[in-house]
């Protein structure tokens, strides 16, 4: 970490003891692969600002990102995220109820595309961390289920500069597809930002 970024992450998006101990959970039993830090305070952000109580994930890991997001939720409020792996979907429902987020959030069992077709919105924010491929399916109907007003995100949105070249894998293609959705679809407003792995933000205009 370099001094700028250790200077804005202990500003902005340092991890309490619970962040810090899921993210360590994951790295001993799990893939890797959440989002960053300050992803997940861009996240919480996000949810904030349009004072969100229904929030989509499509894809939980071991709930890090969740937490981000349930924190930023009121009582009242409700996660519903999506994961396919039992093992995942357990560690998740452990964390959130040390979180005290459990009365929160629901973990739906499942696969993204076939779980999303029973979730009935309107949302305030979808959030989609899933298999890359897929990620046109998810946004199409991630889009479906936001009210007027509400916030799409995805993340991975630039796949550390691979996505300038088509091709070269069904990960990579299905990326560039959401691009595509996000940017041609004159209902949205929508950029990238570079924080992360990339961030691609949408909002629904109508």
């Amino acid at each position: 970490m370099d001094d700028l970024e250790h200077y804005l992450s202990s500003r902005y998006w340092s991890e309490d003891t619970l962040l810090r101990e899921l993210r360590a959970d994951i790295e001993r039993r799990g893939p890797a692969i959440q989002i960053s830090a300050e992803t997940g305070r861009l996240i919480a952000l996000l949810v904030r600002a349009v004072a969100a109580t229904r929030v989509l994930e499509v894809g939980t890991l071991f709930g890090y990102s969740g937490v981000w997001i349930a924190r930023e939720l009121p009582p009242s409020g409700r996660l519903d995220t999506i994961e396919i792996e039992a093992l995942h979907a357990d560690a998740a429902e452990d964390w959130f109820a040390r979180a005290g987020l459990a009365d929160r959030v629901t973990v739906h069992r499942g696969a993204g595309v076939d779980v999303l077709a029973t979730l009935p919105g309107p949302y305030d924010v979808a959030f989609i961390d899933a298999d890359k491929d897929n990620y046109p399916h998810y946004t199409r109907l991630a889009l479906e289920r936001l009210r007027p007003g509400g916030i799409l995100i995805a993340d991975n949105a630039i796949r550390r500069g691979r996505i300038v070249d088509a091709g070269v894998s069904a990960d990579i293609d299905g990326i560039r597809a959401m691009h595509d959705l996000l940017a041609d679809d004159p209902d949205l407003i929508a950029t990238t930002v570079p924080v992360g792995d990339g961030v691609a933000i949408a909002v629904k205009r109508s």
